[in-house]
């Protein structure tokens, strides 16, 4: 194992890379990192209960509403009553929303072909244990 000074400092210099990375990610698709990270877990798994997804994120769900509300106004995310269940509501992508998330999708594969996101991977595997 690396001495415990050059791994912190390894670690720390992810962290500054992951910030850039993520930023990036943000001007990229137009999307806070909130509502980007909420459309792609919404996207990978339809159908969600909104405690779901703040448990699955590690946001409040007060938090998750802010960003919520403004998805469904802008017409990505639909919420519905569960069937099982009408006191509790799913979220799921609408038909626009799908197709923003097909180009937001393309965006984010394409940011990881790049020079930041190769060597953010490379300070990744020196970190392993």
């Amino acid at each position: 194992m690396q001495q415990p000074i050059n791994y912190i400092m390894n670690i720390m210099h992810l962290e500054r890379d992951l910030k850039r990375l993520t930023s990036n990610w943000s001007s990229l698709t137009g999307l806070s990192l909130n509502e980007l990270r909420i459309l792609v877990y919404v996207e990978q798994n339809p159908q969600v209960q909104i405690g779901d997804v703040a448990t699955a994120l590690t946001v409040a769900k007060a938090s998750l509403a802010q960003n919520i509300g403004v998805l469904i106004q802008q017409g990505w995310l639909q919420s519905q009553p569960m069937a099982q269940d009408r006191r509790l509501r799913v979220l799921t992508l609408t038909e626009t929303g799908r197709k923003r998330m097909k180009s937001v999708d393309q965006q984010l594969e394409q940011s990881l072909e790049t020079t930041p996101a190769a060597k953010l991977a490379n300070q990744l595997e020196t970190l392993k244990l």
